[in-house]
Parts: structure tokens; sequence; C-alpha cells
């Protein structure tokens, strides 16, 4: 066994301690390097983020302004912008809002028949009663004028499902008094039905654009199971105002849902309820009706007025009514759609009908409604209903805020009670 010398230990140690100094004096320099690199780095992406933090911090100071300050989107002129500073994260922020189009409030909509300007429509409580067990139930009328003139409201009228009678005191509303009552005959056969009649000509009740006036009253009833539906309208405009057969109170519970007699259920809707104004837009409308009674309708026509400055789109029309485009004809300066049906179309009880179709535009802000009627033989006077389908073109301004390296821009449309907020673009 060989021994080792002191000497020799001691110069390999040394050897080995400069090997080691070698490899780990680069090995410290680049870290000390590194950690120099991430230190500026986390310093520069620290700075991106302030940045970024105040531009949107001045774009969303653009967007309250324009949505909840009284004044300041009208300060702006149409077409034009203005431009304000904010500090924000110790940041002075550049904010340019752009108005172009302008937000408008909601006038009535035009109504394209004068004698037919107060809309009615009714309620009641409860919608349901047992069989052959006296029940009192509470109607709500209420009368809107939906025209853009002012309108006196002279007479409101209701005709009692068959075995209903009115409850002598209990009206309330826009009168307490009682109304007249008489018996007319009921289109359905059988016993002839309450009608009554409160004679306002005496109050002078006006009712400007947009407003409406309730009356409330009950009426008791001790019948057999079915469908009970009841009718109101108002003078001015007598039947061309009538609710149809609504207020559908159930009694029992019976094998058909439909009321005993004739009766239509519509709706009419526009798919795309908003839209930038004075931008060029397509239209889908929805029109779906309902045979609600237990006799057969004949269906002769589809009526449809478009909003001012709406156009029908030929080849749109689809669903499972027709395929077919209407005959279109100029009306007080709308389009008039009419879908004629030669023979009729037959619609039986309880079956729906849809129909679809498109229109195009580019609207000025404000908010547009379309009319509907539907003739059937069985009715005197169409289906009719009301201005509906409400588009809204709203008001669009752009907003962009700047601290000169970051910017955040974004588009609002602004309607008469509503919003909507694009999109938002962040860039640096």
């Amino acid at each position: 066994m060989s021994k080792i010398n002191p000497e020799q230990s001691r110069g390999s140690a040394f050897i080995i301690v400069l090997a080691f100094m070698a490899i780990s004096v680069p090995l410290v320099t680049g870290a000390l390097g590194l950690a120099s690199t991430l230190n500026v780095d986390s310093r520069l992406k620290t700075g991106i983020t302030k940045g970024q933090y105040s531009a949107l911090g001045g774009d969303q100071d653009a967007l309250y302004r324009i949505l909840y300050e009284n004044g300041f989107t009208d300060s702006i002129p149409l077409g034009s912008e203005i431009t304000y500073t904010v500090t924000l994260n110790g940041e002075e922020i550049e904010i340019t809002v752009a108005k172009l189009s302008d937000p408008v409030t909601d006038p009535p909509p035009p109504n394209s028949d004068n004698s037919r300007r107060i809309q009615t429509s009714k309620s009641v409580a409860p919608e349901s009663a047992p069989v052959d067990t006296l029940t009192t139930f509470t109607y709500t009328i209420i009368a809107e004028n939906r025209d853009n003139e002012p309108e006196s409201l002279r007479k409101i009228y209701d005709v009692l499902p068959n075995g209903f009678s009115y409850l002598a005191g209990s009206t309330t509303g826009v009168t307490t008094d009682d109304p007249t009552v008489t018996l007319v005959a009921n289109p359905s056969g059988g016993a002839a039905l309450q009608q009554l009649v409160w004679n306002l000509a005496s109050m002078g009740i006006t009712l400007s654009p947009g407003d409406s006036k309730s009356l409330v009253f009950e009426a008791q009833a001790n019948v057999p199971e079915g469908i009970y539906c009841n009718e109101a309208w108002v003078s001015p405009g007598d039947e061309k105002t009538s609710t149809g057969l609504t207020a559908k109170v159930t009694v029992g519970s019976p094998a058909s849902p439909q009321y005993n007699g004739k009766a239509v259920d519509m709706t009419s809707v526009a798919e795309l309820g908003f839209a930038p104004g004075d931008s060029f837009t397509v239209y889908p409308y929805t029109l779906t009706f309902e045979n609600t009674g237990t006799e057969v309708l004949e269906l002769t026509q589809v009526r449809e007025l478009l909003p001012v400055g709406s156009s029908y789109i030929p080849g749109s029309t689809f669903g499972d009514l027709t395929f077919a485009d209407p005959t279109i004809t100029t009306f007080q300066g709308q389009e008039r759609l009419d879908w004629d049906f030669v023979p009729s179309e037959q619609i039986l009880p309880g079956e729906v009908k849809t129909l679809y179709f498109e229109a195009e535009a580019s609207l000025e802000p404000g908010k547009y409604y379309k009319e509907v009627w539907l003739s059937f033989n069985q009715f005197t006077n169409p289906v009719y209903s009301w201005p509906t389908a409400l588009v809204e073109a709203m008001g669009v301004l752009e907003t962009q805020a700047t601290n000169g390296g970051t910017t955040s821009s974004s588009e609002v449309w602004v309607g008469s009670d509503s919003y909507v907020i694009t999109g938002t673009d962040l860039l640096r």
C-alpha cells in the first residue's frame, strides 16, 4: 500500500479549487446578468400593464359619460368629435369621442288608421276556477294612445263570457261609476251575454301620445267546465280597438284548450331588435298566429305595413303558410305587403301558422314598428296587430383613449332607453 504525500495532497486540492472557480465564475456572472435582465423585463411589463389599465380606464370614462352624464352626448355635434384629458395611474390620457349618428328619444309610432288610435288590452285574475263554484273574477282593461296625436277617451265597452255577471259597485280606476248593463246576442249561440258600457264623455279624459288609463271591475260566475273569454273595446275607434277574445278563464279541466267559438291569437316580432342607425341592415320578421277557437277559419289575406324606409327583399318569404312573394304597393310612404290566398287557406282549431320574411333598410336613429292584418271569411273586420315588431335604430358613437403608447377604443350604440357596446380594442 502506498502513502499520500501531504504536499501532493495540497497541490491536488488547489487544482480542484481552481477548476471549480473556472467553472463557477461564468455561472455566477451569467446568473447576475439574468437577474438584471429579468428585473428590466419586469419593469417593462409593469409599465405596459399600467399603460393598458390607464387606456382602458380612459375608454371607460368616455363610455360612462356617454351613457350616464346628462347633456354630454348632446354637446357633441353630429359628424364631429371632442377631445379631453384625464389623469389615471399618474399618466395623462387623451380621450376622443366621435358621434357618427345621433341618438334620439322615442316618439310615438305613426298610425296608418286615424280611427284606430287607442289600443285596448285586457287581463283577468284568477285565470282558472273549479267547476260549478261561485267565483269572483277581477278584470283589468287598459286603454293606451298609440298615436302621435292626443285623443279623448269617451266610452269603454266589455262583453262578459256566457254565465258571467257584473258585480255592482266593483268598478275602480278611471271611474268608480257602475256601467250600463244590457243583454246582447251570443255569437256562438246560447244564452245572451252581458254587455257593459262605461260612459266617460262628461269626464273630459284626454290621452296624450303614449299615455294610458286603466279600469278595473269584478264579475262573478258559477259555470260548468270550459274555456271562457271575453272582449273589450273603446270609443273612439269602437270595434277597430277590440281586444279580441282574450282574458281566458279555464274552468275545470276541459278536454280541449280551445275557446267555444271563433278566436285568433297573433304575434309579430322582429328577429333583430336593434341595429346601428344610418347603416344598411337586413331585418328578419316572423308572424305567428293560432286558431284558438273551435271553428275552422278561412284565411284570405295577410297584410303587412313595413316601417318607413324599409323595403321587402324579394324571395325571402318562407314558412308553413307560403313561400310566395307578396304584392307590394306604396301606402302613405310605406311599403304594404299583401299575401292573398285564393282559394282561402283553412286554419283548423288549434292549428298554428308561421310566415317569415326579410326587409332591408338604412334607418335614421329611432324606434320603428310595423302593422299586420289577418283577414278571415269568418270575421267582419281583419284581426289587427297594432304597431308591433319593434326595431330600434340606435345612435352610434366611437371612443378612443391613449397614453401615447397604448390605445383603447370602443363603439357604442345608444338608444332611447338601452345601449349596446359592440366591442373594445386594445392596441400598443
